[in-house]
């Protein structure tokens, strides 16, 4: 399903107008900003100006800037120091009455301060894929060693039963 008009209750809508999370990153087809509920520190979101659903229905030019989008995202992470922003965060006023349980947490991970040592990019592409706003954001997830004991299977282990395969 191809949305082209913003919908007027969607946040990811209000955040691509700039009313929301400040941006990281900006081009002709998408924002960045840093998650308000980070699972590693740098988490970002990417995020397409115009109301799309699934990542399927970027257009030409959106796919076109897709790629351009990501590697600003990245390099905005990695030009933050996330220590200072996350301790920012946690005073920021539209975020007063959010949960910040996730952002205490990652301001005491022992990685805080390192360059992310790799990087899982991806989208919730429908709400059985476990999406919950209806507006495409791809996720970019700085990985540090250590983040988790076994990262072998990456994405895989969504469905942990059947992740795991043997190699030969």
């Amino acid at each position: 399903m191809n949305h082209s008009e913003p919908a007027p209750d969607c946040y990811f809508c209000r955040v691509s107008r700039g009313e929301a999370d400040p941006f990281i990153f900006e081009n002709r087809s998408f924002v960045g900003v840093f998650d308000a509920h980070p699972v590693n520190p740098g988490h970002a979101l990417l995020i397409p100006k115009r109301h799309v659903v699934s990542i399927f229905d970027l257009d030409a030019l959106e796919e076109a800037d897709y790629f351009s989008a990501l590697r600003g995202v990245k390099a905005a992470i990695e030009a933050t120091d996330l220590g200072a922003l996350y301790r920012e965060m946690r005073n920021r006023d539209y975020l007063r009455d959010r949960p910040k349980d996730q952002i205490e947490a990652v301001l005491q991970l022992a990685f805080l301060h390192q360059r992310p040592d790799a990087y899982t990019v991806g989208n919730n592409n429908g709400r059985a894929a476990g999406r919950s706003i209806d507006h495409l954001h791809v996720i970019v997830l700085p990985r540090y060693h250590g983040d988790v004991p076994d990262p072998r299977g990456g994405i895989r282990n969504v469905i942990p039963q059947r992740a795991h395969y043997a190699r030969r």
